[in-house]
């Protein structure tokens, strides 16, 4: 039987002191070097359970180093360790220990943080579905160099009540509360959903929930905190509230061969800023926090219509924001200051609606073709309230697609499509009006796939021209229409030479051509051309759980001016050199990957640089 409630998951930070010990074992490192950047990636992952003991190592660290004038280099860090111990089959407990590491060589607003905690649980599970699991600990906290240090607890806590009569009601808590005085951090997420399955084909889920959560920074104080309250580093918080409200309904067989799903949702939500220490003395409107309040609808309509050799899919969707934004004063603060800040974040404020149509079709019209059909519609509308703000816009998009396919035989599928679209954009103010536009593409492709014994090959022609045209170009010299044209050939294809020997080359040309364009005359002036080429043939040689690939890579790029109607060449940039990869189970369970290429590099048939590129991975599953 199809399945009929499916659930929507809402992303938030995981509070979850508790470990599956169930999870895929793995170890992978990575090894990248392209052109001045290198990256080191590495991440370990071994749980283990015996029969009343279980334990989790998780290890992630990255690095990346950027060689230019001045050399960055950022390192990521973070291990944890946690084990549970079962007493009986009710009672269990134990620790998890966390460990993450920070570091920027540039000078950002936090280039340089550490963060330890040790937390101790106990779990009482009463049923299979309802369980609590209390935790208290110590963290440690460095940031910009300064130690904090205090205790962490909370709590976790799931109930999952099952009716047997088609209704489910699961509700879950987690808070978590970090006090590393004179700073704190705290998450606190409160859920419960109910579903109802009133019968065969129907069935709802209705979800409510509460997120908040709060996190301090250190950040360098100015001259004139630093005399006023005699402090080196100022607090800053970033709040925030979620209200949220979620209903899906899934009707099958609405009416016959025909699903229907519908979806409302609406979210609440205040991000507002606090600052600990602030000056009245001080001549700006930047001393006073800020903070954002935003009501969000959506509402989502989805019918599926199956039956024999024709399916059709019809979504709708609404999507209504109001974003408002304010400053918060404080005591004996300038009112001078407070309104030209409170003004100048008001301008921010918002109402936003955005309607969408999509629908796709496919149709087989018999055992060898097949046509689909792609349709997508999305009028947005953007208002801002303040007369200071004009970017008040409306905008229409557009696109349609067609691909038609045939299997001429057991061997080759041919297929061709055409794609249009269609973007308008208005912005309702004369102060941005010289921006609005029409932008029109139109796109064929043509091409196939052969499947053979020793040969697979697929080949594609693309034509495709994008026309924009300005309103008020006849207004504004800054604004011209112009148009851009293209022309390419892609192809991928891959032959057994013998038992354990393939040839392979992967390519594709494209020409382009950007110009001037009159769209009433409809009529072109050049004034770029681009030609661009990629080839890779490539020779590869299977032995036993290894393959070894050598070939060549070459990437071109020319471009050319126009002086009247002649072209003239203005650059050309090759990059060349060979290449090789290798790869080897050394069991079903290790995977090695090494790629490595070498460049040589020309701009306008002048060697200007040679550069070694490398890409190393290992994959262990344990």
């Amino acid at each position: 039987m199809q399945q009929i409630i499916a659930q929507r998951e809402v992303n938030q930070e995981s509070l979850s002191v508790l470990f599956n010990a169930d999870s895929l074992n793995f170890f992978e490192t990575k090894l990248d070097k392209l052109i001045s950047m290198y990256q080191l990636e590495t991440n370990f992952l071994y749980t283990k359970s015996f029969s009343d003991l279980s334990f989790s190592v998780k290890e992630n660290y990255g690095t990346t180093l950027i060689k230019s004038a001045d050399k960055s280099i950022k390192d990521e860090h973070f291990f944890s360790f946690g084990t549970a111990y079962n007493l009986d089959e009710k009672i269990s407990g134990g620790f998890v220990v966390k460990h993450s590491i920070l570091s920027d060589s540039r000078k950002i607003g936090i280039n340089s943080a550490e963060q330890s905690s040790i937390v101790f649980f106990p779990r009482y599970t009463f049923t299979p579905e309802i369980f609590v699991a209390p935790f208290v600990g110590y963290s440690s906290n460095r940031q910009i160099g300064v130690h904090d240090d205090g205790i962490l607890y909370g709590g976790e806590a799931n109930i999952k009540i099952n009716s047997g009569e088609g209704f489910e009601l699961f509700s879950s808590i987690k808070i978590k509360e970090e006090d590393i005085l004179p700073r704190k951090n705290n998450v606190r997420d409160f859920r419960i959903s109910a579903t109802n399955k009133f019968s065969e084909f129907i069935g709802n889920i209705l979800t409510v929930s509460y997120f908040e959560t709060r996190k301090d920074f250190y950040y360098e104080a100015d001259s004139l905190i630093r005399k006023e309250y005699l402090v080196v580093n100022n607090i800053q918080s970033r709040k925030e509230n979620n209200f949220r409200f979620d209903d899906s309904l899934r009707y099958l067989q609405f009416f016959p061969n025909t699903n229907l799903t519908l979806h409302s949702s609406v979210l609440w939500r205040k991000i507002y800023r606090n600052t600990k220490y602030k000056s009245a003395t001080a001549a700006s409107q930047t001393v006073f926090d800020t903070e954002i309040h935003e009501l969000k609808l959506d509402l989502e309509g989805e019918a599926e219509y199956k039956k024999d050799n024709f399916r059709l899919l019809m979504k709708t969707a609404f999507t209504e924001r109001d974003e408002k934004h304010s400053a918060n004063n404080f005591d004996g603060a300038n009112p001078f200051f407070f309104e030209q800040r409170n003004t100048s974040e008001s301008q921010k404020n918002n109402f936003t609606q955005r309607t969408s149509l999509t629908i796709s079709s496919d149709y087989r019209l018999s055992k060898r073709d097949n046509i689909t059909l792609s349709l997508f519609h999305n009028k947005l509308t953007y208002d801002t309230p303040s007369k200071e703000n004009y970017d008040d816009r409306d905008e229409l998009l557009s696109i349609i697609k067609i691909r038609y396919a045939r299997y001429l035989n057991s061997y080759f599928e041919f297929f061709t499509s055409t794609e249009g679209t269609l973007n308008k954009l208005v912005y309702i103010s004369a102060q941005r009006s010289s921006n609005n536009n029409v932008n029109r593409v139109l796109k064929l492709q043509s091409g196939g796939t052969f499947y053979g014994k020793r040969l697979l090959s697929y080949n594609a022609f693309e034509v495709s021209a994008n026309y924009t045209v300005y309103d008020y170009e006849d207004l504004n010299p800054n604004y011209k229409s112009y148009s851009f044209r293209q022309f390419g050939i892609f192809d991928s294809t891959s032959f057994r030479l013998t038992g354990n020997i393939d040839v392979k080359f992967l390519g594709y040309l494209r020409r382009s051509e950007q110009g001037e364009l009159k769209w009433k005359e409809f009529s072109l002036k050049p004034t770029r051309f681009l030609e661009e080429s990629f080839l890779l043939p490539q020779l590869a040689y299977i032995f036993m759980d290894a393959q070894f690939i050598l070939g060549y890579r070459q990437f071109s790029l020319k471009t050319y001016t126009y002086k009247k109607t002649e072209k003239v060449l203005d650059s050309y940039y090759v990059s060349r050199g060979p290449i090789t990869e290798i790869y080897y189970s050394v069991i079903a369970k290790i995977q090695l990957h090494l790629k490595a290429w070498y460049e040589f590099v020309s701009l306008n048939q002048k060697r200007v640089n040679e550069i070694p590129n490398l890409d190393f991975a290992v994959l262990l599953n344990l």
